[in-house]
């Protein structure tokens, strides 16, 4: 089946269209743009209108001619998380899975769609218990996403999370267990991604929106200004007399000491040592962020190439080198096996 992924992001659209010959994946299209103002955040009907115009925009200018689409499900609107249960018939998983997912899901069962992966077994004393991935999304999500695909002429095919769709372009499936990071606009998603399954998530609010506040009111900018100056010189000590490293780095602190914990917690669980750390998303572009964040954690970093295991053709010379990764979901979505 033809298909290809499209990443609604906050603040721009990106889509991508892969080809499968033999056992390697060759890109055919790919495209970006700006997004609406509101995008899925908003309930109204002219606002999901004019996003689904945007979208059908972007595919031409991309010169995608298959209708059928992959998307992803914002990860800071899903509720995911990793939980441990006995080995179950079908029907008592199931069950299992409903009671767990009411521990952690602030909305009735009723509203969500539940959906779940096996990534591993663990052993609690002398029990073999399974590791599964619970994933929760809101019905009214769902149905807006569906209704704006189908507003932009396209037909779903398929549904995932943003984390999953990422760590299958960034992450080998035979690589030792890694953390990537996802430095978004509103939140960060922080995942431990072992042998090519998402085994832990965990999700923070302090992301590119917060780093941008705080230079607003540290130094005195306008939005436009500190959006512009963050994507310019970022945590550079070189830049501004090192002004604005100064004014970013309790934020980075705080992002590093969220991954700290959360490697320590996967560890606590019988996880692996974690080595290296894979970043992605609009704020892990920004010049020395990955090198500060390694000297704060001593770990190896660096940022993710989506199409490291893509063979580009006459297209790798359109790809932005300085920001390829922001199409890491897209890629993803694009790599993911459709019958």
């Amino acid at each position: 089946m033809d298909f290809f992924g499209l990443d609604i992001g906050t603040h721009s659209i990106k889509l991508a269209q892969l080809e499968k010959k033999g056992d390697r994946y060759h890109l055919v299209a790919f495209g970006s743009g700006p997004s609406t103002g509101k995008g899925l955040l908003s309930e109204a009907e002219s606002d999901l209108t004019a996003l689904a115009e945007v979208i059908k925009k972007i595919r031409q200018e991309a010169k995608i001619k298959t209708k059928n689409v992959a998307t992803a499900l914002p990860q800071d609107q899903v509720f995911t998380r990793t939980v441990t249960i006995p080995r179950l018939s079908e029907e008592e998983l199931q069950s299992a899975l409903n009671w767990e997912a009411e521990q952690f899901i602030p909305i009735p069962l009723t509203e969500v769609t539940l959906a779940h992966q096996m990534i591993g077994q663990a052993k609690e004393g002398k029990k073999e218990k399974n590791k599964v991935l619970l994933v929760a999304a809101s019905n009214r999500l769902i149905e807006k996403i569906i209704n704006v695909l189908k507003m932009a002429g396209l037909t779903p095919v398929s549904l995932e999370t943003e984390i999953i769709s990422m760590a299958r372009s960034l992450i080998p499936p035979e690589s030792e267990p890694v953390m990537m990071v996802d430095l978004g606009a509103r939140a960060s998603d922080l995942a431990v991604v072992e042998n090519g399954l998402v085994s832990f998530v965990n999700s923070i609010g302090t992301a590119g929106e917060t780093l941008t506040r705080m230079m607003e009111t540290q130094l005195g900018l306008d939005a436009t200004q500190a959006e512009a100056y963050k994507k310019a010189y970022g945590a550079d000590p070189e830049k501004l007399e090192g002004k604005l490293a100064q004014v970013l780095d309790p934020i980075l602190a705080k992002i590093a000491q969220e991954m700290e914990k959360t490697i320590q917690f996967y560890q606590s669980q019988g996880g692996q040592n974690i080595r290296r750390v894979v970043l992605t998303g609009g704020t892990a572009g920004l010049p020395a962020i990955a090198s500060l964040l390694a000297k704060k954690l001593n770990l190896e970093i660096q940022v993710g190439d989506p199409f490291g295991r893509v063979i580009k053709g006459d297209l790798e010379t359109r790809i932005p080198a300085q920001s390829a990764f922001i199409f890491a979901v897209a890629v993803g979505l694009a790599l993911r096996e459709i019958e």
